[in-house]
């Protein structure tokens, strides 16, 4: 939920042997040929230049999706809602992170977060591709979403080289169609990711955060250069080429939390970043951040039309889907 404490050929004539081989080398050359040629043409496609967008048709709805992770090599799943439109570059993507205890299922089956992005998006929102990727290790109940001092997890590496080409493929969004979000430690992860990565995220709405270090299973190995760079209070600079939504329950009872939202804004504030900070009845629990989400969702759509997003769909997108 949320975090402290988941075919028969005739033989032919000898005299026309030679003939008859030249020929199947030939055609066996030109098969040959063809199928590198192939293999080029792919390879080149990848270089094109980055404003050259096909749009292709993806499959709407929800799916499932598997990466391997690069250091325990298991395979953590991902789910995927994408809007009924073209899948393109300027498309927007939001990966959203869970908290702790917590899995994507959880965020999919129980909390129905694809089911109001759909909803969102039917009502008129500008459609952009949802991804939530599993932020568990293998070595440590809790992993802030991050990379261990010791290498035995590295979830950061994970989210950024395993499930952005995997959920993106062939249309890598630039940063200002990609953003990052979450809930309790989910929102401290992708404000932390985004911070330490503005060229990949442009924008960040963390829900319920914090801001500081909390790390009970000793991602960061207790060293102080590990812990302040992962600290975004410690980070605020790079927060100038981020858009940021921060939300507050007023009836958060988390001792990691309460108060941190507010508390960022001001050092936010202090800095000169922009940021806006939504205060609201609730408590540390789904009903609060499904309650955020519209208006989060809302943050994220103005910052993607500036840059240029297709804007709202003019009929409802097919209902979501079971996994595949």
């Amino acid at each position: 939920m949320s975090k402290h404490r988941r075919k028969k050929t005739r033989r032919p004539p000898l005299a026309g042997l030679s003939v008859w081989a030249g020929t199947l080398v030939a055609a066996l050359g030109i098969a040959y040929v063809t199928v590198d040629v192939g293999l080029h043409h792919g390879a080149a496609d990848t270089r094109r230049p980055r404003d050259v967008d096909t749009p292709s048709p993806a499959r709407p709805g929800l799916s499932q999706i598997k990466v391997t992770d690069p250091t325990d090599h298991k395979t953590y799943g991902v789910y995927v809602w994408r809007p009924d439109v073209p899948e393109t570059r300027t498309l927007p993507v939001l990966y959203f992170l869970h908290g702790v205890p917590s899995d994507p299922k959880t965020l999919i089956d129980d909390e129905g977060l694809a089911k109001q992005v759909s909803a969102y998006v039917a009502k008129g929102g500008t459609p952009f591709v949802l991804a939530v990727p599993d932020g568990n290790g293998s070595h440590h109940d809790d992993t802030e979403w991050a990379n261990a001092a010791d290498g035995s997890d590295r979830v950061e590496d994970r989210v950024l080289d395993e499930v952005i080409p995997a959920v993106e493929g062939g249309h890598r969004r630039d940063a200002a169609h990609r953003a990052i979000g979450g809930f309790s430690m989910g929102g401290y992860g992708s404000m932390n990711l985004a911070l330490r990565h503005p060229d990949v995220f442009g924008s960040v709405t963390s829900i319920s955060g914090y801001f500081h270090v909390d790390d009970p299973s000793h991602m960061f190995g207790d060293k102080d250069a590990v812990v302040d760079a992962n600290r975004p209070d410690q980070n605020v600079a790079a927060a100038r080429r981020v858009r940021i939504f921060l939300s507050a329950a007023e009836s958060e009872d988390n001792d990691v939390i309460k108060g941190e939202p507010q508390r960022f804004k001001k050092l936010l504030d202090t800095a000169g970043v922009p940021a806006v900070l939504d205060v609201r009845a609730g408590g540390h629990d789904w009903d609060y951040v499904r309650s955020v989400l519209p208006d989060a969702f809302g943050f994220l759509a103005q910052g993607w039309a500036k840059a240029g997003a297709p804007g709202p769909v003019s009929a409802s997108p097919r209902p979501t889907g079971s996994p595949q």
